[in-house]
């Protein structure tokens, strides 16, 4: 749908200001055929994604250029025609593609373009590049920091930070958009983080009860001679955790992990400092 104002355009959307400014300076400067220049700004933007999302809904996007450039020339002068393919060039090159042959349309259409006019854009497209690669630099490189981090839910929020702000600089000047992605963000930290908190939560209850079922080991007190719903109250009163989750809990057996392996320490620490000869162990169930 065709604006009414270059207002709808570039308010809140950095990448339009920008394209904007090269616009008028097509317009006020004197090189190639400014002086012939018939269409305002708002006319080739509003024309400029017309082709936008005329191109987005073709299979082979690439192959639409010479139709779509001669239905042009029809209407608008030649320099015009080739700010026009400037512009969507611009525009496709920074958004996000849905169609994987779109990149086959952008090799396509620079060809097409006459080079002095083209070159009019060619600052702000370094310049969102480098934001943009600045970001997310090389892949490898990131993976690499990555893949230093053990646990997974860091490492998911490692990845989550560098993607929200790539998507920030992606849609930099668009205020309500990067809100929403740093809202996203935000939420993802608070998942994980609730995913980390039961996770301890859930440690402590089986490591607690663990140290009890030996201490009661050592006093000749185990499951082996004793009923265990009566152990499990037990557990449940020194613990303050539920009875019930504690029942059954022992009930399957209680495997301890990686996410047991602090409190682990700690337990055989204190168990060494009391010298006690009992150890609890990690990829064991008890």
């Amino acid at each position: 749908m065709p604006k009414t104002s270059i207002d709808e355009y570039i308010d809140n959307n950095e990448l339009n200001s920008r394209i904007y400014l090269v616009l008028l300076n097509f317009q006020n400067s004197k090189a190639h055929c400014q002086n012939e220049l018939k269409k305002t700004p708002l006319e080739t933007f509003n024309q400029a994604y017309a082709i936008c999302e005329e191109l987005e809904q073709e299979m082979r996007p690439e192959q639409t250029i010479s139709k779509i450039w001669d239905r042009l020339r029809e209407k608008y002068l030649l320099c015009e025609t080739n700010i026009i393919f400037s512009c969507v060039y611009v525009i496709l090159l920074f958004s996000k593609k849905e169609n994987p042959n779109m990149q086959f349309f952008l090799t396509c259409c620079k060809h097409n373009i006459d080079e002095g006019y083209f070159r009019e854009f060619e600052p702000l497209i370094r310049e969102e590049l480098t934001q943009i690669t600045a970001i997310t630099d090389d892949f490898d490189v990131l993976k690499k920091e990555a893949d230093k981090i053990s646990d997974l839910n860091q490492k998911e929020l490692f990845y989550a930070g560098y993607l929200a702000h790539y998507k920030q600089v992606q849609h930099k000047g668009n205020i309500v958009q990067q809100i929403s992605d740093e809202i996203d963000l935000i939420q993802r930290i608070k998942e994980l983080s609730n995913i980390e908190k039961d996770n301890a939560e859930a440690a402590s209850i089986k490591v607690r009860a663990i140290v009890i079922l030996e201490l009661l080991e050592k006093m000749q007190l185990s499951r082996a001679n004793k009923d265990l719903t009566k152990i499990c109250k037990l557990i449940a009163f020194l613990t303050g955790n539920s009875y019930r989750k504690i029942y059954s809990e022992l009930q399957k057996g209680i495997f301890l992990s990686k996410y047991h392996s602090q409190q682990i320490d700690e337990a055989n620490k204190i168990f060494e400092e009391l010298e006690v000869s009992i150890s609890i162990y990690k990829d064991r169930q008890y």
